[in-house]
């Protein structure tokens, strides 16, 4: 890579209609780019919406930008080398919610002083709003996307279509698409080979995630988190949601811990169970689960957390059962914090992290089998040290957020060179 003295000064405008502050995703991602963007004179503007109402913490109820009308920026700062624009957008409706941020980016691009040189999207965007994309491009910037989830599409042969159809012409409209994995963009290839995808798989701030130095380190850390010192810890970082997997986690943990008392259970992430209707039946299984384990005071329910990497340092081993994903940070933060994973089968999965049985293990997506795999790592303590060191050089040598912030600059300026 060129020394930072031999770039070129690239404007860079990102979208994503929820950026800061941001708790996961490709929100966070990129935010933890931002530093390496600067430093390799990647000016970079944001602009950001104000959440989903399904999303709203208990800070958003209370804001003062719930009184302003959709469109008004309501907030403006510098972080990290960039500046943040954020604007008051619709709880609802991802049409209205995208066009808004689409027309601020479109004033952006037709004042000269302003205009970027690459629009690079991070959310997908609604079949709606291609017109917006159209008009982007005729002022002679690069837009581009980043593919972060695989899709879930409908069992309906003509829903799927229709499905497929409209990502298809929406995903025409870019230069180019940026993915995590191989497995994303094969999916992206099926639709059209002549999409320019580009794999960057995604980074970890290693020094951050990284594990505990010893024994006493790990006492003292618990302690201070008010967790229980001589306990097993299985923990899963994600919304408390189906697409997580967090009910077949908590019946398969319940079954545990008829043979392991102290097994103690974190799960940390938003209680979508909570504050969906839809997901009532979803709660009330994972309360009778917890119930029918007499060891209700062993699952710990955190809510969303500040420091996950504290979490991670004194946890025995990460569960992620996850239905579909693109490329996990939570899983990544987990290996590079030298954790034993468990994941399951998930779409999206992709050699990318990692090899099965080497690097974690892979478990089919039920109960069972997620009971049989937490056992065999608490009774094989080799298994147990040799995945957590594996995992660890894993991140180390493919998967650090420097490598990945490098590769994403490299990206744009073939970009602005095409």
């Amino acid at each position: 890579m060129l020394a930072n003295s031999q770039l070129k000064n690239i404007k860079l405008l990102l979208i994503a209609p929820s950026f800061y502050p941001v708790h996961g995703g490709a929100g966070l991602r990129f935010y933890r780019y931002l530093p390496y963007f600067h430093e390799q004179n990647i000016e970079t503007t944001v602009i950001c919406g104000t959440p989903k109402s399904k999303k709203f913490t208990d800070e958003d109820r209370k804001a003062d930008w719930l009184q302003f009308q959709d469109g008004t920026l309501v907030d403006e700062i510098v972080l990290k080398g960039a500046r943040i624009l954020k604007y008051k957008i619709p709880g609802k409706g991802s049409k209205q919610r995208s066009s808004i941020l689409l027309e601020k980016a479109l004033d952006f691009c037709a004042q000269q002083a302003t205009k970027p040189d690459i629009v690079h999207i991070i959310a997908p965007m609604p079949f709606h709003v291609i017109n917006q994309l159209k008009k982007i491009k005729k002022f002679d910037v690069k837009l581009v996307y980043s593919h972060t989830i695989a899709k879930d599409f409908s069992n309906n042969v003509l829903v799927k279509l229709l499905q497929k159809w409209k990502i298809k012409q929406v995903l025409s409209q870019y230069d180019y698409v940026l993915v995590q994995s191989n497995a994303l963009r094969d999916s992206i290839k099926t639709m059209n080979q002549t999409f320019n995808v580009i794999v960057i798989p995604n980074g970890v701030d290693a020094e951050k995630f990284s594990p505990v130095k010893n024994q006493q380190e790990k006492t003292q850390l618990r302690n201070s988190l008010g967790l229980p010192v001589n306990a097993t810890i299985v923990t899963l970082v994600g919304a408390v949601h189906p697409r997580k997997g967090t009910d077949l986690l908590v019946e398969a943990w319940s079954r545990v811990v008829e043979i392991h008392p102290s097994l103690n259970l974190l799960l940390i992430g938003p209680r979508y169970d909570l504050l969906r209707n839809e997901l009532a039946g979803f709660n009330e299984k994972i309360k009778q689960s917890i119930s029918a384990s007499n060891m209700s005071a062993n699952v710990h329910f955190l809510g969303q957390v500040d420091c996950v990497d504290l979490y991670l340092k004194v946890s025995d081993m990460f569960v992620f059962p996850s239905k579909r994903e693109g490329m996990p940070n939570a899983v990544l933060e987990a290996m590079s914090s030298s954790l034993p994973v468990i994941v399951t089968p998930f779409i999206g999965l992709s050699e990318e992290l990692g090899v099965a049985n080497e690097h974690y293990l892979l478990a089919d997506r039920s109960s069972n089998s997620l009971r049989e795999n937490i056992l065999k790592l608490i009774n094989d303590r080799s298994l147990c040290n040799q995945l957590s060191m594996n995992a660890r050089e894993w991140v180390l040598s493919n998967m650090t957020i420097k490598q990945s912030a490098e590769r994403h600059t490299a990206a744009f300026h073939s970009c602005v060179n095409s």
